[in-house]
């Protein structure tokens, strides 16, 4: 994953694409974002500046009529690209630690529960992943 960063109105395309887990051309997006009417001639231009900066890479093309279009993936998950822009401000493991317990300390006591919980699975799942073992004692 290389290191971008976003404008606000690049952000929220990328939120858009980010939500919609298939490849998207620009019809696509035109048709399924209702909640922000994209100019059609201003998002090519959008999708072009997200592309050169790596945030997007075409995949394939989809057939409409008689014309094709390109269609577009995410180079990296949300979450990769906040971790990126935190690493590139500085941000260290120790602060992703404090950020969790900020966040923890700022929510009911069941969201913290549940969020404990999410914690804990990810770990565990990232522990398999890298065939780490748990211990119990």
């Amino acid at each position: 994953m290389g290191r971008f960063v976003l404008t606000n109105l690049e952000r929220e395309l990328m939120d858009f694409i980010w939500d919609h887990h298939d490849p998207l051309t620009v019809n696509d997006i035109l048709e399924l974002c209702t909640e922000r009417s994209w100019s059609e001639n201003y998002l090519p231009i959008m999708l072009g500046s997200l592309k050169r900066k790596g945030a997007i890479v075409a995949c394939g093309m989809k057939q409409y009529g008689t014309q094709y279009a390109r269609k577009f993936r995410p180079t990296c998950s949300r979450e990769e690209y906040y971790i990126q822009l935190a690493l590139n401000g500085g941000v260290d493991t120790n602060s992703f630690a404090k950020a969790a317990v900020a966040m923890a300390a700022k929510v009911s006591v069941e969201k913290r529960e549940n969020l404990i919980r999410q914690l804990e699975d990810i770990l565990s799942a990232f522990d398999k992943e890298n065939g780490e073992e748990e211990n119990d004692g």
